[in-house]
């Protein structure tokens, strides 16, 4: 009797004692998949909480509205392969040194952009302990952007 109770169940055998498991096992797989699209924003939303974050369609609009100047802060090589119309290319390690202190007569937002918004929130704090006032990181950076299919100039 034991060694009836320890044998494999058949194929009909467990179906009828676990309906659950392959229903359970479809919900698991499609849990890792969501844990694996929304990995990447959740950190990012995790950076941006509590600082002045754009989305990328609200920075579209600050560029057609009030006109924003939008600060490209990646490498060269990554500017190259593609960038938001209009912005100003200034590299991360030149920052410190082109944005020493702000323009009492400037006016309008600065939007921080990089690949991922890393280093955004980086140029962020340098930004704002040297004054700066009105300075924004675009969510996501560039692959939020391409995501959101706005458009891109070369």
């Amino acid at each position: 009797m034991l060694a009836a109770a320890l044998a494999p169940a058949t194929l009909e055998g467990w179906m009828k004692e676990y309906p659950f498991l392959p229903g359970l096992g479809f919900a698991v797989v499609c849990l890792l998949i969501l844990l694996l699209v929304a990995t990447p924003r959740l950190a990012s939303h995790r950076r941006a909480k509590g600082r002045p974050v754009l989305d990328p369609m609200q920075v579209e609009e600050l560029l057609l509205g009030s006109g924003a100047l939008v600060v490209d802060i990646r490498e060269p090589d990554a500017f190259k392969t593609g960038h938001i119309r209009g912005c100003m290319h200034v590299p991360f390690q030149e920052l410190a040194s082109r944005f020493k202190a702000p323009d009492p007569q400037a006016r309008r937002a600065l939007v921080l952009v990089d690949e991922t918004d890393v280093l955004s929130h980086q140029a962020l704090d340098l930004l704002a302990s040297r004054g700066f006032t009105w300075v924004y990181v675009m969510r996501g950076g560039m692959r939020a952007w391409r995501q959101a299919s706005r458009p891109i100039a070369r």
